[in-house]
């Protein structure tokens, strides 16, 4: 009853306005999460010494939104699913390994510096930065991520690696914790993106330097080796 008697004594045309403001926040925020599509592309593979690796990106991932609410110092954080495949005609893939990557960004107005960690399977990075436009690189950015070791692939099978990502919000973070229907930012998830298929080379497999080789100064990781070969399915 004391809930209800303090609900009377606001007046209802306060009680109205804020209804209207609330609906009208949720409307703005549902069309600006509509108004664009995440979208995984660029997914690439490569032998990084005796590693399969992977390169992706992810466009469309910042919302004017999303920015504003990092500005303000609420943590985001990307959660990339990838997984390696092996391709099995008339039936279910079968999983060869998986990641899980999470980017995350924390804003301190006051330094005015960025905080960007990247964790994983033998993945950890922690960078400092003012630069906006280099942690939006680091946030949508995929490079040399673990996959598992080459001598897993058989010669004879063909694989291929999907990535998918996700948003996650601190939801009791200010105003997270009093918009509790905060589906916009909830509901950003991409759909699952593919490689071409893959296939190790045999004789490259023969030949165990190609395992062991040390990358030349300023090579990348696609001038190693041609261990893995792939092709358009």
């Amino acid at each position: 009853m004391k809930h209800f008697d303090i609900l009377k004594k606001i007046p209802c045309n306060t009680r109205w306005r804020t209804v209207v403001l609330t609906v009208t926040v949720w409307l703005f925020l549902s069309s600006a999460a509509l108004a664009t599509s995440p979208t995984m592309v660029n997914v690439g593979v490569a032998a990084l010494e005796d590693q399969v690796v992977l390169n992706a990106r992810l466009i469309d991932g910042f919302t004017d939104d999303i920015l504003e609410a990092i500005k303000t110092g609420v943590p985001m954080t990307y959660i990339f699913h990838i997984e390696l495949r092996r391709d099995i005609s008339l039936w279910n893939d079968s999983l060869i390994s998986s990641n899980t990557v999470t980017h995350t960004i924390r804003y301190d107005s006051l330094k005015k510096i960025y905080f960007f960690t990247e964790k994983g399977n033998d993945l950890l990075h922690k960078i400092m930065t003012r630069d906006e436009i280099r942690f939006r690189q680091m946030m949508l950015s995929l490079e040399n991520v673990p996959l598992g070791p080459l001598y897993r692939l058989n010669p004879n099978e063909k694989y291929y690696v999907q990535v998918k990502a996700d948003l996650q919000v601190d939801r009791f973070w200010f105003p997270f914790n009093y918009l509790f229907f905060f589906v916009p930012f909830n509901s950003f998830e991409t759909d699952w993106a593919k490689s071409s298929l893959l296939s190790i080379d045999p004789d490259m497999v023969e030949n165990q330097e190609a395992f062991n080789a040390k990358p030349a100064p300023g090579d990348g990781p696609n001038d190693l080796k041609h261990v893995i070969r792939s092709f358009n399915k």
